[in-house]
């Protein structure tokens, strides 16, 4: 950690106390992070430039709905990363982009969703962001990352995987190849809500998991959700079928205790009811009819990336062992499976 090049930074943005602290921020992957003390608390992010090839993308993107919000929706907490001294929302310094953004006092983001209150609540919170953002002019907007959940695409990689990929893995992966293509049905479902526009775009937030939410550490209600960076033109499908993969399973996508990888139908209806106590007016007809279609769309999409990147060597996903990413492709088929036992009966109640 340079402390020198942070202070630097930070005093372009007129913080220059000596008093300062400065120190690491949380377990994320992609972003380096820091908590910066000074008499307010701030979070400052190095925007990691090999995922997010256009960073001024997502700076325009965050402006534009959080200058949306709050000319509609005041009192809504949208924390939009404050301007340098210079007016400027991200900071390009030496080929490096950072950013700053508020605090969130007396907060907690959590990594483990532990009760069906927390999937009520965390629903809820993206229910209310998309909600406000139901009927924002899409002008201005753009992908932050390109083809991010494009079902067509991720299938064209499978298929180029498929042809290009390790002979001793494709072996190995039989079963799996057989399974996703099999459920090759979900893409022409997707093509075919895409290509005759019978659901809208909309902004989404595209990573909706559990600890995008920051909840009242007394309360234990969302008070917000954080990590902007896929804030961009997608549908409805992403953000409740990102829900639906990452809050409704017993086992999370790096288990291989097969016996246990489930739709838990209790998180399945509160993450709905909590979505839908926001969302239902401003959801369309035909969107209510694809509401479980979401999670088979993300859970066989997150499927069809582990394989297609286990067959090209693992060039994408980190991993922490050769099977890695086959055993995250047979954990979300798993997944899907049962969540395609329980659809029939599941829609009946619903």
């Amino acid at each position: 950690m340079n402390l020198t090049l942070l202070r630097e930074i930070l005093s372009l943005y007129g913080l220059k106390e000596t008093e300062l602290t400065i120190k690491p921020l949380g377990s994320g992957l992609i972003h380096q992070t820091y908590l910066v003390t000074a008499e307010s608390k701030y979070v400052l992010q190095k925007i990691n430039h090999a995922i997010f090839k256009n960073p001024e993308a997502i700076a325009r993107n965050i402006d534009r709905a959080g200058t949306y919000l709050s000319k509609n929706y005041p009192e809504y907490i949208f924390l939009t990363p404050l301007r340098t001294q210079k007016g400027e929302s991200i900071l390009l310094l030496n080929g490096v982009y950072w950013r700053l953004t508020p605090f969130a006092e007396n907060t907690y983001s959590p990594d483990l969703l532990e009760k069906t209150e927390q999937a009520y609540e965390a629903a809820k919170a993206f229910g209310t962001l998309m909600n406000n953002l139901n009927g924002i002019p899409l002008v201005g907007f753009s992908e932050t990352i390109k083809d991010f959940h494009n079902l067509s695409f991720r299938y064209e990689q499978f298929e180029e995987a498929i042809q290009n990929g390790s002979l001793e893995r494709k072996k190995l992966s039989k079963e799996l190849i057989q399974f996703y293509k099999e459920q090759n049905r979900l893409v022409n479902i997707f093509n075919k809500l895409k290509s005759e526009n019978l659901i809208p775009l909309r902004v989404q937030h595209h990573d909706t998991k559990i600890n995008n939410v920051l909840f009242d550490q007394k309360s234990h209600k969302a008070v917000a959700v954080c990590d902007l960076d896929t804030l961009m033109p997608g549908y409805f499908l992403s953000d409740l079928g990102d829900m639906i993969r990452t809050y409704t399973s017993a086992e999370n996508e790096e288990s291989t205790k097969w016996e246990a990888i489930r739709i838990r139908p209790e998180y399945l209806n509160a993450l709905l009811a909590g979505y839908l106590s926001e969302m239902d007016q401003s959801l369309t007809a035909t969107e209510k009819e694809y509401l479980l279609y979401a999670g088979e769309f993300m859970i066989y999409m997150q499927g069809l990336r582990f394989l297609s990147d286990f067959l090209m060597g693992d060039t994408y996903y980190p991993i922490k062992h050769p099977l890695n990413n086959f055993n995250r492709a047979k954990n979300q088929m798993l997944l899907l499976q049962d969540l395609q036992r329980i659809k029939p009966d599941f829609e009946k109640t619903f």
